[in-house]
């Protein structure tokens, strides 16, 4: 049956260090976006307290944890017992992203990944930290039972043959946006000035500098549409387009 617990418990801990994959889910505050799951391997899970865990992820195609993490914070981390007795276990939190290179990143990275798989790996893109709430236990019966046969090396050769300008010109490519148009790495490249910018409501703000070819005309229309409400934003497209409409009928009046 299932139970709810306001803090990870010491026996909830040692079975979470068992599980070799955990599943992480996260959705835009616009009630049209995407909701993602993201399962995670390679060891990078690790309980920090009683009320508190943190991944370290290596970069990738997507970009929707971090960027629904900086627009809302919410986030639910789930593991599934795959051997050994049935559990389903529901991490249930606010997150926030540490970048990779900043102090933060480096002492947990030294202080809980030393020695690691990924302690040494190239294209590490930041730390998700989840202050958790909620701890939710259930039966799990209809999980499947799977051999674990090792850590797909995939990701981490990928990652060894590119050096740190490699792995930024691919943040640049594809980490720029989430599905649903909110800021992704962009502010990478920005400068320390704009980092967190652009996550509430109102318009996208970049220097002219910055937009340049990196952001095409549909990216720039979809990042405006996500930026404020739906009515908001037809109520402005509608009275652009009428006060367009104005003045091409007076144009035309002049010249005749």
């Amino acid at each position: 049956m299932g139970q709810w617990f306001e803090e990870i418990g010491e026996e909830h801990t040692k079975w979470i260090q068992k599980q070799k994959i955990f599943f992480v889910a996260s959705a835009p505050l616009d009630g049209r976006g995407c909701v993602n799951v993201s399962p995670k391997g390679h060891d990078c899970l690790r309980v920090l307290g009683s009320n508190q865990v943190c991944y370290l992820e290596l970069s990738g195609s997507g970009i929707e944890t971090q960027s629904h993490l900086e627009e809302n914070g919410r986030i639910t981390v789930m593991l599934a017992a795959f051997d050994g007795g049935p559990r389903i276990m529901r991490l249930i939190g606010t997150g926030r992203v540490i970048r990779v290179g900043s102090s933060e990143f480096n002492q947990i990275l030294e202080d809980h990944y030393a020695g690691s798989e990924l302690y040494k790996a190239k294209g590490k893109r930041a730390i998700i930290m989840v202050d958790v709430r909620k701890v939710g236990t259930s039966c799990g019966y209809a999980v499947p039972f799977f051999d674990f046969k090792g850590p797909r090396p995939t990701l981490v050769n990928f990652w060894a043959k590119k050096d740190e300008a490699g792995v930024k010109e691919y943040w640049l490519e594809k980490n720029k946006y989430s599905l649903d148009g909110l800021p992704g790495m962009r502010h990478e490249w920005l400068g320390e000035e704009w980092v967190g910018k652009n996550r509430g409501p109102g318009p996208v703000e970049l220097p002219d500098w910055a937009i340049g070819d990196h952001r095409t005309t549909a990216e720039s229309v979809k990042a405006w549409f996500k930026s404020g409400t739906g009515r908001t934003n037809v109520t402005i497209l509608s009275v652009g387009i009428a006060i367009g409409a104005g003045l091409s009928v007076l144009v035309n009046r002049g010249r005749r």
